[in-house]
């Protein structure tokens, strides 16, 4: 069995909001990713685990409007951690509405507001 299988998409996009609450900071995200479509999706970044080290957990939430009309909506969870000032790493697993899971990695810049990464395929 694979842990991580094919390259499903890569994607490339832009952050449309950035809030801070108690729970953390919650960056909206728009991108277009290959299949999957135009997806529009939420992370909540929690605090950092260590603060000197810049990393913690975050959460997943979105809805993909697929080229042929329909939309699966998906959520899942990972880690983040700082790849230089105003930028993150985010690598997480989530679970689409339709049973497919997948593993992405998603880079944030918080000064450009751009978002780029690519989606694997899980199992």
């Amino acid at each position: 069995m694979n842990i991580i299988g094919e390259k499903v998409t890569d994607f490339a996009g832009k952050i449309t909001s950035v809030t801070a609450t108690e729970a953390g900071l919650v960056v909206n995200v728009e991108n277009e990713s290959g299949s999957f479509g135009n997806v529009l999706y939420t992370v909540t970044f929690g605090p950092s685990i260590v603060a000197e080290e810049e990393t913690g957990a975050h959460t997943i939430r979105g809805v993909a409007f697929a080229p042929e009309g329909g939309t699966v909506e998906f959520s899942g969870a990972g880690v983040w951690y700082s790849s230089g000032p105003n930028k993150r790493v985010l690598k997480h697993i989530t679970q689409l509405a339709n049973g497919q899971r997948t593993f992405a990695v998603d880079n944030f810049d918080l000064v450009k507001n751009t978002a780029y990464g690519v989606v694997y395929s899980l199992d």
